[in-house]
């Protein structure tokens, strides 16, 4: 197989099956680790050493003293933790570059450094860590300084992951929520990309949520940007990959499919995480392998599952009337569609909009097909379809955040169903359709200024509940709100006793 191909366009932040982040709506996973046909790793054995001839004299013992190197009190945190001399330049010293690592440095102000514990190398023996080895021998353990190695982690980032754990965490892939909390995060510390992905969404949390957190947010695009080149380099391994690396991709995809939604612009980065998560599934279902860390079910099965939550019998989620200005303003898009990506969108929202009139059933049916329309591109035509200059594809998208703010009353079943926590924060929606609608030319803006009232009259009944049962996000209502008075006439928000 061919490398996994995950491009990104310029409008993404530096930085198989799956619903919006916004579901977290709620009165708020024997094997080798390898692919079948991998090689399996050998042991190295030491050959033995030649036998020395009988008039061979076998040179004297000398007790060697080993002269310390030169301390580098300035150098990288990995040849700290290799012990060896650093020649400190930068950006990168020369061993980092000799071994393609990464180099960092200790910064010079509060950060600190925390040392992280490989805890699968240290063996416990009973003996105190002073205690020398036998002579002659070697110890049955490594030395406690070589279990360690020095990662430049700081206190904020401690905030972000216990953000991350409690209120940020993805609950995807169904059936799986309870993974998040037990065997990914132990998993992380193996797995850069993953470990800066849950630090990244983290940091994003904090952003919003957080007096004055919008220092956090150049950190979370920072730890996003590093996550997807780590993430990038896994994929392009291809068939290489081991069970163990698309674990970890495909939980990194996951989290960073959470945190676009924490993201103003990241109604793009959604749509390439969700591909993402569509193509590192495939890969298990394709090779008939099962992941070690989530129990991942074909879409046929897992449609089952979630639909057996949600009421059988027909229940609209919104009122015709509503419903068919939707698809009149969706329809005057279709003589500017330009390519397959866009009339295979085009027809997956508008089946989206007309399932909300039939049941929730055929509604999350439905949406789920969008998330398969992006998957099903191949990689040249999901480049161009989200290419920045492609403005009908940003008009579409607009139609899919309609959607997804109708779908609320389904992720809400879904979640009472399931007993997931929910932390506030659905109305941030409004934000990817503000950054939509101000990059669209006029003529197309014209076309989906409609959307702009619809999403805001839909997300106002949000307010009340962020205000007395999630006061931190106070601080994002209060631009909500400002967004409001610019889409909403006033005699609207009188209604809702919005000032």
């Amino acid at each position: 197989m061919a490398a996994i191909e995950m491009d990104y366009s310029e409008a993404i932040s530096p930085g198989f099956y799956i619903p919006s982040p916004s579901f977290r709506y709620s009165p708020h996973p024997g094997s080798s680790g390898r692919p079948s046909g991998a090689a399996t790793p050998t042991t190295t054995l030491t050959p033995p050493s030649e036998p020395r001839s009988k008039n061979q004299t076998p040179a004297p013992r000398t007790n060697r003293v080993k002269r310390p190197h030169t301390k580098s009190r300035g150098g990288c945190f990995s040849c700290k933790s290799r012990r060896i001399k650093c020649q400190e330049t930068k950006p990168s010293c020369a061993n980092c570059i000799h071994k393609d690592l990464e180099c960092v440095y200790p910064a010079k102000d509060r950060d600190q450094t925390l040392v992280v514990v490989d805890r699968s190398q240290i063996q416990l023996q009973g003996q105190s860590n002073s205690r020398s080895p036998p002579s002659g021998g070697s110890s049955p353990g490594l030395s406690l300084s070589s279990q360690l190695s020095t990662t430049p982690f700081t206190g904020d980032d401690l905030r972000f992951w216990h953000t991350f754990l409690v209120d940020a965490r993805p609950h995807l892939p169904f059936g799986d929520e309870a993974t998040w909390l037990c065997e990914i995060p132990s998993f992380a510390y193996e797995c850069p990309h993953l470990l800066h992905s849950m630090l990244s969404l983290g940091a994003s949390h904090c952003s919003l949520i957080t007096p004055n957190g919008s220092q956090y947010a150049p950190v979370a695009i920072a730890h996003r940007g590093k996550a997807l080149k780590a993430l990038g380099a896994i994929l392009a391994k291809g068939d290489e990959c081991t069970v163990a690396e698309m674990d970890g991709a495909l939980a990194t995809c996951y989290t960073l499919t959470f945190q676009a939604h924490h993201m103003s612009d990241g109604v793009v980065d959604f749509a390439v995480m969700v591909r993402g998560c569509g193509l590192v599934t495939n890969w298990y279902f394709d090779r008939h392998i099962q992941s070690r860390i989530f129990n991942l079910k074909p879409a046929e099965d897992m449609w089952h599952l979630i639909t057996s939550w949600l009421p059988a019998e027909p229940q609209q989620l919104n009122d015709p009337e509503t419903i068919e200005a939707c698809i009149a303003s969706l329809d005057r898009l279709q003589p500017h569609l330009q390519s397959l990506a866009h009339h295979s969108f085009f027809d997956a929202l508008r089946n989206g909009y007309q399932s909300l009139l039939i049941s929730y059933r055929q509604a999350f049916l439905r949406i789920a097909m969008i998330y398969a329309a992006w998957s099903s591109l191949n990689n040249v035509d999901f480049l161009t379809f989200i290419a920045p200059g492609n403005h009908v594809s940003r008009a579409l998208f607009m139609h899919y955040v309609t959607i997804d703010s109708f779908m609320r009353p389904v992720y809400l079943m879904i979640a009472q169903t399931r007993n997931l926590p929910f932390a506030g924060g659905h109305f941030l929606i409004y934000r990817w359709s503000e950054d939509v609608y101000n990059g669209l030319p006029e003529y197309l803006q014209e076309l989906v200024v409609d959307q702009f009232q619809h999403v805001a009259l839909d997300l106002i009944p949000e307010i009340e509940p962020h205000r007395t049962m999630w006061p931190q996000w106070n601080l994002e209502l209060e631009g909500f709100i400002a967004w409001l008075k610019k889409r909403v006439s006033p005699e609207i928000l009188a209604m809702y006793n919005i000032q």
